[in-house]
């Protein structure tokens, strides 16, 4: 089997959106075992989100919140997204009239 020793990730290429980095052989036959590989993979873009209030329970048992996308982040990601999840029935405390808004 080859053995490499993995290099550091580069920093993203903003035109690809994707970072390398390069393995070099450690262990392994060097007929059979390449000298040097290069890895790819896509940067996780700084989408950096201002999340929302969750909704009331749902019919289908779940809630959902909106999150809007903060100033600072990555012009390419999405402006808000959209979070579900299934409501907690244990415990659920009855929140009529005992929840503000923050404004």
């Amino acid at each position: 089997p080859c053995r490499y020793v993995k290099g550091a990730w580069s920093d993203c290429d903003p035109k690809t959106n994707m970072r390398s980095r390069i393995l070099t052989l450690k262990k392994g036959d060097s007929n059979t075992c390449e000298q040097t590989k290069t890895i790819q993979k896509k940067c996780k873009k700084a989408c950096r989100y201002e999340k929302g209030a969750w909704s009331e329970c749902s019919a289908q048992n779940q809630m959902t919140r909106s999150d809007s996308l903060k100033p600072n982040s990555d012009p390419s990601c999405e402006q808000s997204r959209q979070i579900t999840k299934k409501c907690k029935n244990k415990g659920a405390k009855s929140s009529k009239g005992g929840r503000r808004n923050r404004e």
